[in-house]
């Protein structure tokens, strides 16, 4: 009887020790933030951080979708990393270079920008294309664009 009690004391403990329900429960997801691009009324692009509710983690694919889902007549494809930079191709440019204005290029290649450079070690983005009347192609960093808050 007396090795019965402690057995029985001993599996209490234990389980009064283990995990409750409300600790296994999943942790809610981190609050991401991307960069929204704009420009206000007298032509300065300006820039701000959204809740990107769809968004759990940062990655170069993440964003990319991201950027496309956003942004349905222009594709953002992955090509490399190397070192600081991220190498991002747009296949068919025409949208962007030719249907979007002249101010509506530098928007977007801004927001792809400022986005992916959130990336950890990520200075540089290089978005190749064909160039056309609005945008051309080449290496930018954040610098690159004059933003106001």
């Amino acid at each position: 009887m007396k090795n019965t009690t402690f057995l029985l004391a001993g599996l209490f403990f234990l389980y009064s020790c283990g995990s409750s329900d409300s600790e296994a429960e999943a942790l809610p997801a981190p609050e991401i933030t991307m960069w929204n691009i704009d420009q206000d009324s007298i032509g300065n692009l300006t820039k701000a951080q959204i809740l990107a509710p769809d968004v759990d983690t940062l990655s170069p694919d993440v964003i990319i979708n991201y950027m496309n889902n956003n942004n349905p007549n222009i594709k953002l494809v992955y090509n490399k990393l190397s070192g600081d930079t991220l190498f991002l191709k747009i296949p068919d440019a025409t949208f962007l270079t030719q249907q979007m204005g002249s101010s509506g290029p530098e928007v977007y290649i801004a927001e792809v920008v400022y986005n992916c450079t959130e990336l950890p070690g990520i200075k540089y983005i290089n978005i190749d294309f064909k160039e056309g009347d609005h945008a051309q192609p080449g290496t930018y960093k954040r610098e690159s664009f004059k933003l106001t808050p």
